[in-house]
């Protein structure tokens, strides 16, 4: 049996391997396309978390090419971690982006909006909800929930986590699709979401949209800012809270407050703005 020596080259194997190939692989090079990622990401965290930015003010401040950088936001949309603003070419954080980079994510956008919440919740003594409407090409609509405050109840916690599922048929998703730009209210395979044309006048006439389940029954109403819709907020129990209609109607009354008070960019307290019209919903409030 003959052996043959496999001598070094730049075409051949050599035996033994050189000391340094014992020591393991050597140490990778930082992926540049991951470390600008990265770099835009918390550009647009410290331009501000909450707010829409151009691709012009992202790229200036992260020192990269604007087309890079359209490139990068939009993997960064792919993977849910950023969305388009409501500007053309602008771009925001999303909740999960925020959580990512250690931003305090899980509350309310604002302390208020959590004391609201809560006098939301003693008020009416029923589940109360926060969420944030959300899209991007490939998903749709969706809302997310910002935050709860839920009687010790399981079935009603999980119904307040759930208002994001099935727009159509909850409260939440009802308001939103009624008040929400036409671009927005379509779902993961584009198509638009309709409601039922009686539906979508009692939700536009009354400003509340409703809804029933097996868990109870639900309202809900959109917060705006400068005219535009930034979160859905819901109020939610069992159907035996919803049997006196008079009851429904402040039920009604004091989530336009909420609402209205939620959309104001003054802190609680100090400059609150004027209370809703305390003018009981139209007649098919509760259509559903």
């Amino acid at each position: 049996m003959s052996t043959t020596a496999l001598e070094p080259g730049p075409s051949r194997l050599t035996w033994p391997p050189p000391a340094a190939a014992l020591d393991g692989p050597a140490p990778a090079r930082p992926n540049q396309s991951v470390r600008c990622g990265l770099r835009v990401l918390r550009v647009l965290h410290d331009l501000g978390p909450y707010e829409d930015h151009q691709v012009a003010e992202i790229a200036e401040a992260a020192e990269l090419r604007g087309p890079h950088v359209s490139r990068l936001l939009g993997a960064a949309v792919a993977e849910r971690v950023a969305e388009r603003g409501e500007r053309h070419g602008s771009y925001r954080l999303t909740r999960a982006g925020r959580a990512l980079l250690d931003v305090r994510a899980a509350g309310p956008v604002h302390p208020r909006i959590r004391e609201l919440l809560r006098a939301l919740h003693e008020e009416t003594g029923l589940a109360v909800a926060y969420h944030q409407p959300g899209w991007r090409p490939g998903s749709g609509l969706r809302l997310e929930l910002v935050d709860a405050l839920c009687p010790p109840h399981p079935e009603l916690h999980r119904a307040v986590k759930q208002q994001h599922e099935n727009l159509p048929h909850s409260a939440a998703g009802r308001a939103a699709l009624a008040f929400l730009p036409d671009g927005m209210t379509t779902g993961a395979d584009d198509r638009p979401l309709t409601l039922p044309a009686h539906i979508r006048e009692s939700i536009t006439a009354g400003q509340i949209a409703a809804s029933r389940t097996a868990t109870g029954q639900a309202l809900a109403t959109c917060v705006r800012r400068a005219g535009a819709v930034v979160a859905i907020l819901t109020v939610l129990g069992p159907a035996a809270a919803f049997t006196d209609p008079l009851l429904v109607q402040e039920y009604a009354v004091l989530l336009r407050r909420a609402a209205q008070r939620a959309g104001s960019p003054a802190p609680a307290g100090i400059r609150p703005g004027p209370e809703p019209s305390a003018t009981p919903p139209r007649p098919g409030l509760l259509a559903v």
